[in-house]
């Protein structure tokens, strides 16, 4: 006897919201796409162009003098600070996303007795903290953190948020894998990085994303802990030249800001333009994971 196939047939309503769903989907992905579309065309603007007739989705009088005259002022520094963010966020990230996933995997495996305690301690730093003076004084002075890498990357080795989310993906993990593999004489290394690691890929991505992110835009701690240029970060490189940029139309009577128009809307686009790049060219491949992970840690707390 033949089976029958079922096919699911939508109602009117039905295919309406639908509709609806798609259409305002795609309307709020055209309105955040919508900015940086202006931030690209402004980029290759005249600073006069924009200044007379505002932003538009093409370059108005296009133009490379914006990006000329940020790589003319220190371009040797750009591209020691692109470096520099790039070591920073590929080390930091590796190193936050390990410790995160070994506080993650200590208070949801079962058998810890422990485990609620661990977890209010880090829930407790979300909600206190020392303020920002302790903080520098416990970096610098007892810590040793300034001007080195690893004072860009220590400070933010694990987020608490991050945290929790690994943790609600690890529960999803049977507990019977965990009491297979002890019985099979695996200790808690062992059944972290052969077990634990490889079945948590989704939810690592995750949080690499989350990291990556944090670190790439990071200017805070360059702010803080560094003084030498040698070790500034991309974020706050351009950060410190919009500074530069401002005193310069803030100044205009003298004579070099009276011969030169500083682009200072146009910069502002084009170190927009410089910090999303890479991000924008990661994020795609990562995507599917990070929605994914994303779902997953939610369902469970």
């Amino acid at each position: 006897m033949k089976k029958r196939r079922t096919i699911k047939a939508y109602s009117k309503s039905e295919k309406i919201l639908t509709a609806f769903f798609y259409t305002f989907v795609s309307l709020f992905a055209l309105m955040c796409l919508y900015p940086l579309v202006l931030a690209f065309s402004a980029s290759f603007s005249t600073e006069s162009a924009v200044t007379a007739s505002g932003f538009s989705l093409i370059p108005r009088k296009p133009t490379l003098d914006t990006f000329t005259f940020m790589l003319s002022q220190r371009r040797n520094m750009i591209l020691l600070a692109y470096r520099t963010s790039i070591t920073v966020t590929v080390l930091g990230t590796v190193v936050s996303v390990i410790v995160t996933a070994m506080y993650a995997y200590v208070i949801s495996v079962p058998g810890f007795k422990h485990a609620n305690k661990f977890a209010f301690f880090a829930y407790f730093t979300m909600l206190f903290n020392g303020g920002m003076l302790p903080w520098y004084i416990l970096c610098t002075r007892y810590y040793g953190l300034q001007n080195s890498l690893t004072g860009l990357i220590v400070p933010y080795a694990m987020n608490v948020f991050n945290m929790f989310l690994m943790r609600n993906y690890l529960r999803t993990i049977p507990a019977s894998i965990y009491e297979s593999a002890r019985i099979d004489g695996a200790g808690n290394a062992a059944v972290f990085f052969r077990i634990v690691m490889p079945l948590s890929q989704t939810g690592l991505v995750t949080i690499a994303l989350f990291y990556a992110l944090s670190f790439w835009n990071d200017f805070y701690l360059p702010l803080m802990l560094l003084s030498r240029d040698n070790l500034d970060t991309l974020q706050y490189m351009l950060y410190r030249m919009m500074s530069n940029i401002q005193y310069l139309v803030t100044n205009a009577n003298n004579s070099m800001a009276s011969r030169i128009q500083p682009p200072l809307q146009t910069a502002r686009m084009a170190m927009s333009v410089l910090a999303i790049g890479p991000v924008i060219l990661v994020y795609p491949f990562v995507q599917k994971y990070f929605v994914k992970g994303i779902i997953i840690g939610a369902v469970k707390g």
